[in-house]
């Protein structure tokens, strides 16, 4: 009786020869996966990779390690096209800030990436926005906001999520001819949102996970969010408020690989994400480090990237520069 790969009678090399993969073909045996994170140690999308990486590995099968790589530069940029560049043997992975990374095309600069071809293995984080002023605002309200004579709308620069979200609100809500102010200089989010309290503006949008913060503390009040329902206990969301277009407004944080990765091993990274985002021990890691998880598959994350072009693309007109007028 004479089997593929079995044979009683086979020389042992000749067994193992036979049995074992081509040089040629993909396998995460006692790999190392690096994701690669845009940005450097001690943000958000460091704190989610490194909350994830150890269950992730674990799902992959014994011997297989997943490092988180700092790859800081160009605004997420450099790390962007590390991941775009590298070998497609699933190897080299990297986490992407949506729509942050879709923005520069839109904004017609030059990027050394492709997020259509990238290999989406799946989607971790979905943060929604959140309309702020600061607790001692002459600002009641959001018809307050709507009327006030003088808004400044308080972001980070230029080509960042939350500027976009901020010109696209104004838009949304009437407020372009009130001739808003953007005061888009700030590092990050903390930056501007300790700014708001402060009095540098008078209103501001911001991850709600980043917001919360300040507002359990009472120093910034939540006026509407986004998404299809409210992240905050009693405030509205913008569709319930009229504006269903602002819905969409939100921060996503999604694993990919370079273009190109074999099938069979896309399969496999997937399979593993989805395992690793449904164990009950990360869900909980997760949550004491105030992820916001919202997963997705890989082809849901991939649609979810081609939608988010059509979103922006059809308020590029409002996506100006405020530092260039």
């Amino acid at each position: 009786m004479r089997m593929r790969c079995l044979s009683l009678f086979a020389p042992a090399a000749l067994l193992l020869a036979g049995c074992a993969p081509s040089a040629d073909e993909p396998t995460l045996d006692n790999a190392t996966i690096s994701i690669v994170i845009p940005y450097r140690p001690g943000g958000g999308f460091d704190r989610t990779v490194r909350a994830f990486a150890p269950y992730f590995a674990k799902q992959l099968g014994a011997g297989v390690n997943v490092l988180p790589e700092n790859v800081p530069g160009a605004g997420g940029r450099r790390g962007a096209a590390t991941v775009y560049r590298a070998r497609a043997d699933g190897k080299t992975l990297g986490i992407f800030n949506m729509p942050g990374f879709v923005l520069p095309e839109i904004l017609g600069e030059k990027v050394d990436y492709d997020l259509r071809k990238l290999s989406w293995i799946g989607r971790l984080e979905s943060q929604d926005y959140v309309l702020l002023i600061s607790a001692t605002s002459e600002l009641q309200d959001l018809e307050g906001v709507k009327a006030a004579a003088e808004l400044s709308f308080l972001s980070t620069g230029y080509g960042s999520s939350v500027l976009a979200a901020s010109q696209i609100a104004a838009e949304q809500l009437g407020l372009t001819d009130q001739d808003p102010i953007y005061l888009a200089g700030y590092a990050g989010t903390a930056d501007y949102l300790v700014g708001l309290i402060r009095g540098d503006g008078n209103v501001a949008l911001g991850p709600v996970s980043t917001a919360l913060k300040y507002i359990e503390s009472g120093d910034l009040r939540p006026l509407a969010v986004t998404g299809d329902g409210s992240s905050l206990p009693g405030v509205p969301t913008f569709t319930e408020l009229g504006y269903p277009d602002l819905a969409a407004l939100d921060l996503q944080r999604s694993i990919a690989g370079p273009p190109g990765i074999d099938a069979q091993l896309l399969d496999t990274l997937r399979d593993a994400f989805l395992r690793a985002v449904a164990d009950p021990e990360f869900i909980e890691t997760a949550r004491n480090a105030r992820l916001d998880l919202s997963p997705l598959d890989g082809v849901a994350t991939a649609a979810e990237v081609e939608q988010s072009f059509t979103y922006y693309e059809a308020f590029k007109t409002n996506l100006t520069n405020p530092n260039a007028l």
